[in-house]
């Protein structure tokens, strides 16, 4: 038995928004803050607003998409565990890779 677990990988789907400048500021803050990517930042961020939202989880149930929010599962494939999730964000700017200088 491994010590150390395979890398959970997710699929992503790349999407783009434009956001206030200060909004950006605060994401590539934070990721600096946590040491994550921005993209990490974005998407735990809008998973977390999601979940917390009863209102939009009722929504769901009714148009029969509440397994949108389930937690993904890993599963053996090819010898990378997967997992379905869509990532909502765009992938790395010029400042992220400032911020990990």
């Amino acid at each position: 038995m491994p010590l150390i677990d395979k890398k959970l990988v997710t699929d992503r789907e790349t999407a783009s928004y434009k956001l206030d400048r200060s909004t950006v500021e605060l994401v590539r803050l934070y990721a600096e803050f946590i040491g994550s990517p921005q993209e990490h930042v974005v998407n735990e961020a809008l998973v977390f607003v999601f979940r917390k939202d009863k209102e939009f989880n009722l929504w769901l149930k009714t148009t029969n998409k509440s397994d949108l929010l389930a937690k993904p599962e890993a599963q053996e494939n090819g010898g990378k565990r997967r997992a379905k999730t869509t990532t909502v964000g765009s992938g790395t700017s010029p400042l992220s890779s400032a911020s990990k200088l």
